[in-house]
């Protein structure tokens, strides 16, 4: 008995050994990011993503987090002027954090190349994988109050909860001040496309100029943006 014990424990010490050597490269999924393919490096424990618009992202894998029963894939990098955090088990994306500024996102959108302000995301409990199965978070931001001098109007800060729909992830923010009333809903599907529906409210000239530059219309009762394509 204790010499299959040893030879077991021995064999588990080899396994164990070879595990945490085996390249990411192996094991990381070939779908693209933003239309690009992304290109991994070390190992499944201690990893780099690398080669798309996400900058940078280090991956750490630990054994001692997933028998205790937390997210044992611990993700963080990104871009400059944006700071991502993540989390993943077994079944996908279990947590997401990210913060930045706007600007930080012109590579998606040429229009936020010159906007000042910033964003914050906070998805602590998730179930991501495939398709958005669950999502309970926050998302913020304050570009439209961060603007005032450069489009002549300051509007109010957007903020709002992050849930999953249909299989999708759907952001759903508001913000009203005196001169204004937005309501915004951004779904955004796994498959790489988004869509977005925006309405604004607004008594005020210069604003409704403002929103006019970032591609709203005139429609009864305010402006409204609707939108969709890739990300």
């Amino acid at each position: 008995m204790r010499k299959s014990y040893l030879i077991g424990f021995g064999l588990l010490i080899i396994i164990g050994a070879v595990i945490s050597q085996l390249p990411l490269a192996w094991v990381g999924p070939k779908a693209p990011i933003g239309g690009k393919i992304p290109v991994y490096s070390g190992t499944v424990w201690n990893g780099l993503i690398s080669g798309t618009d996400a900058g940078n992202l280090k991956l750490s894998t630990s054994l001692g987090r997933l028998i205790s029963g937390a997210n044992p894939v611990h993700i963080t990098g990104g871009p400059a002027g944006l700071s991502l955090k993540a989390e993943a088990g077994t079944k996908g994306l279990r947590a997401l954090k990210a913060e930045g500024t706007m600007r930080a996102l012109a590579l998606r959108d040429p229009r936020l190349a010159l906007v000042n302000g910033n964003f914050r995301i906070d998805v602590p409990d998730m179930q991501v994988a495939k398709t958005c199965d669950y999502a309970e978070g926050t998302v913020w931001t304050d570009f439209l109050a961060q603007n005032g001098s450069r489009l002549r109007w300051a509007g109010p800060v957007l903020e709002g909860p992050v849930s999953c729909e249909e299989g999708q992830i759907v952001l759903n923010l508001t913000g009203k001040d005196a001169a204004a009333d937005i309501t915004a809903q951004i779904r955004i599907d796994l498959s790489g496309t988004y869509k977005t529906d925006i309405m604004a409210k607004v008594s005020d000239l210069n604003a409704g100029m403002a929103l006019q530059f970032f591609g709203f219309t005139a429609v009864a009762g305010g402006y409204r943006l609707t939108e969709q394509g890739k990300w």
